[in-house]
């Protein structure tokens, strides 16, 4: 069985992707606009995370590379994002987070 999970890599930078109009995303000027979607980038950038909602236009992305096994989440505009393979980290299908979980309680005698 397939992971039908979407997932989604943040951009490295932003002059490397086409950027839609300021005035579609409610900005007067573009720089503003551009400083905007920088300080995403810079905040975001090369992360992986999985598709998890959508509204008006942006995407809610779960990072799960993250310590501790809390989840960071973002919502991003596309234009900031590529579609990606699943990291090694993500769980699969047949493996949910309480499996994972489970596995290293045991793992370090937590159990």
């Amino acid at each position: 069985m397939s992971d039908e999970r979407e997932f989604y890599r943040v951009v490295n930078d932003l002059y490397l992707t086409r950027l839609p109009d300021h005035l579609d995303y409610g900005y007067e000027f573009e720089r503003d606009f551009r400083h905007a979607l920088w300080r995403l980038v810079n905040r975001w950038r090369g992360r992986v995370g999985v598709r998890a909602g959508e509204r008006h236009g942006f995407l809610l992305l779960r990072f799960l590379d993250t310590p501790g096994g809390r989840l960071d989440e973002a919502w991003l505009p596309p234009c900031l994002l590529e579609r990606t393979d699943a990291p090694p980290y993500a769980c699969t299908d047949e493996e949910s987070p309480d499996d994972a979980s489970a596995e290293l309680d045991s793992a370090f005698g937590f159990q």
